[in-house]
């Protein structure tokens, strides 16, 4: 028996060593040490030997298994550092290499980014605040109170909180970026002046020219004698800034419960010149965003004077607004992740 075991140990280590590669290295695997191996059926032939000698023999039978499973992973690594040095030497180091796709910015991006610079040339800071908001800061501390027809305007998505201790309809995904207004009047004092760019969300069927979730732009200026001539020439600025200076402005009444006054403000269609198209509704003009003088309610809500303080407030679609700077004629664009769309910005 020790003979046997002496023979299968040389022969199998023999093997191992003149083995090339990985699949001839895990045959003689299975040869020795596998289920029906030689050394396998060897040590299963020990129970038939004399009670005296199986110690010595089953020693011996683990020494030949041992030294069998530790030449199959020196093998096992020479074979490996070999396949490696022969992958090196196929490579040329002097071909060109292969050229990484390169990322884009997304539009959105680009026009917040130039928003962003255009008021920080007249004194305004960027600010940012939840996403998920409560009714007090969307509706209430803005004037709109939950019998205000307003609301029906803003299709509401609200979050379930049935397991929690908040009341029911209280916690909800913000339809405005006014709800900043709020925020930072609270814990900022006057003057202020403020921009606010961020996702919204409205319970709205989505097509060419809505959608669930889409950007606003929200701005503010809070100081003392704050005038409508201020508001109107702060539009004007920010509006031939982003669209060029040939563009027109004109501004028309309406009304929002934040603001009183309130106004709309329009600019020439860019893609006819006021000729008239499908785009303007062949009126030559496009409604770009709403605005007005913060109504007084909002003021008292946190606590400032509206005696000592006025300001004005405005509001944009950012989605809009981007489609309109690459007259893109659809909302959807936007949200495309087709890479042939991305890459032309």
């Amino acid at each position: 028996m020790e003979e046997e075991l002496i023979q299968i140990k040389n022969t199998a280590v023999s093997l191992i060593l003149d083995t090339k590669n990985q699949k001839e290295l895990e045959d003689i695997k299975l040869q020795f040490l596998g289920r029906n191996g030689k050394l396998t059926l060897a040590i299963r032939e020990i129970a038939k030997i004399a009670i005296e000698k199986r110690p010595e023999i089953g020693q011996l039978a683990n020494g030949v298994k041992q030294t069998i499973e530790e030449t199959i992973e020196e093998q096992e690594l020479r074979i490996s550092s070999q396949e490696s040095i022969k992958r090196k030497e196929r490579i040329d180091v002097t071909s060109p290499g292969i050229k990484s796709n390169i990322g884009h910015l997304h539009p959105i991006t680009y026009v917040l980014s130039e928003i962003v610079d255009i008021f920080k040339k007249i004194g305004f800071q960027a600010a940012d605040g939840p996403e998920i908001e409560t009714d007090y800061y969307n509706f209430e501390a803005l004037n709109i109170p939950k019998d205000h027809p307003a609301r029906d305007t803003q299709q509401t998505l609200y979050l379930d909180t049935r397991k929690s201790k908040v009341t029911p309809g209280e916690i909800i995904l913000r339809t405005q970026t006014s709800n900043m207004q709020i925020r930072v009047m609270e814990k900022m004092k006057p003057p202020l002046r403020v921009i606010v760019p961020g996702k919204v969300f409205r319970y709205e069927q989505v097509d060419t020219s809505h959608g669930f979730e889409f950007w606003q732009l929200e701005g503010f200026m809070i100081d003392k004698k704050v005038t409508l001539s201020d508001l109107f020439g702060t539009l004007t600025f920010f509006l031939k800034e982003f669209f060029g200076k040939e563009t027109k402005v004109k501004f028309v009444c309406h009304n929002f419960p934040f603001v009183e006054p309130g106004a709309e403000a329009y600019i020439s269609c860019s893609i006819c010149k006021e000729k008239g198209c499908s785009f303007c509704k062949n009126s030559g003009w496009i409604e770009i965003l709403g605005a007005g003088m913060i109504h007084p309610n909002v003021l008292k809500a946190v606590k400032i004077d509206p005696n000592l303080w006025q300001g004005f407030a405005f509001g944009t679609g950012l989605s809009r607004m981007v489609t309109l700077k690459y007259q893109m004629n659809d909302l959807r664009l936007l949200t495309n992740p087709d890479l042939r769309i991305l890459e032309q910005f």
